[in-house]
């Protein structure tokens, strides 16, 4: 069979483009892999109720650490995007970093007893403002757990409600 001339050259070329299709690194053919999320947690409180802070994927250079009933802490995340923050006081904390904060997970769970209602009612309001601005005190609550509860929520909302 007569194949004209442009026939098997178009074929040719068709052939050397496939073949350089072929050999391209598939990794450009992926999307960018996504960067990791940034984590936070608190440690057990020691015997004198202090606690360390430990993060991972954050972005160096400078973050704010909050806690309901303190003020907020700047400081800078060291290359490589992990921190280690000891001797804090024991409580709910969260790191803010261009806009976005992640809330640090782990600690004791607080206990409601002689003299911790109010402390209680502070990780309460601060809880639930954390997961919506709208929160609202509930309606039964003593003084103490109320007086908290504000407190914990006021702190919350500076820093997740802005």
């Amino acid at each position: 069979m007569h194949r004209p001339a442009r026939t098997i050259a178009a074929a040719a070329v068709i052939a050397l483009g496939a073949s350089a299709l072929a050999a391209a690194p598939a990794s450009s053919a992926q999307p960018p892999a996504a960067a990791p999320a940034a984590t936070c947690t608190v440690s057990d409180p020691n015997q004198v109720e202090r606690v360390t802070i430990e993060g991972k994927g954050f972005t160096p250079g400078e973050a704010q650490l909050s806690s309901p009933g303190s003020a907020t802490t700047v400081f800078n995340v060291p290359d490589g995007g992990s921190f280690r923050i000891a001797n804090k006081a024991d409580g709910r904390y969260a790191v803010t970093q261009g806009g976005t904060t992640t809330v640090c997970t782990g600690g004791p769970e607080p206990t409601v007893g002689p003299g911790t209602t109010y402390k209680a009612g502070v990780t309460a309001g601060w809880d639930a403002v954390s997961e919506d601005c709208a929160a609202k005190p509930p309606a039964s609550a003593n003084e103490a757990f109320r007086d908290g509860w504000n407190e914990g929520a006021s702190a919350a909302r500076e820093v997740f409600c802005t």
